[in-house]
């Protein structure tokens, strides 16, 4: 097992939000001022909801079933129980390390130091971040 490296974790992370990121623009801005005037709102919006749900599921049964999201797989890296190496599957990979920090940062106050401690924890030895010890796990270079 060799872990994965921080820039490509980095990497894969922005992949994974810039995949979503022109779905958010469709519908939260563009929609609103543009389209919903001249009445191809709502198929729009429908559309984006669609192709987003869709894309969500896609990245949890990436997760659950092969320890990876789309980012992850184009930089070959994958999340790996500490324990024993094995995935964790849905527990550990979307409700552990996704699920729980999310609402951890919902929390007024401790979400905002929750967002600035959990990702500087991947400068500690062990490259694991608070999500990765939440869920007990750890993301190694995929073979």
């Amino acid at each position: 097992m060799e872990l994965a490296e921080r820039l490509p974790r980095l990497w894969a992370a922005l992949i994974d939000r810039l995949l979503v990121l022109p779905l958010i623009l469709v519908t939260g801005f563009l929609l609103p001022y543009g389209l919903a005037r001249n009445g191809n709102g709502i198929a729009a919006i429908i559309a984006s909801v669609t192709i987003f749900l869709g894309l969500v599921g896609y990245q949890m049964w990436l997760l659950t079933t092969q320890g990876q999201t789309i980012g992850k797989r184009l930089l070959k890296i994958r999340i790996v129980l500490i324990k024993d190496l094995s995935n964790g599957g849905f527990v550990a990979n979307v409700l552990l390390r996704g699920v729980v920090p999310w609402v951890i940062t919902l929390i007024p106050g401790l979400g905002i130091l929750f967002s600035v401690c959990d990702p500087s924890f991947i400068f500690r030895e062990d490259r694991r971040c608070i999500h990765d010890h939440i869920a007990g796990t750890c993301v190694i270079k995929a073979s």
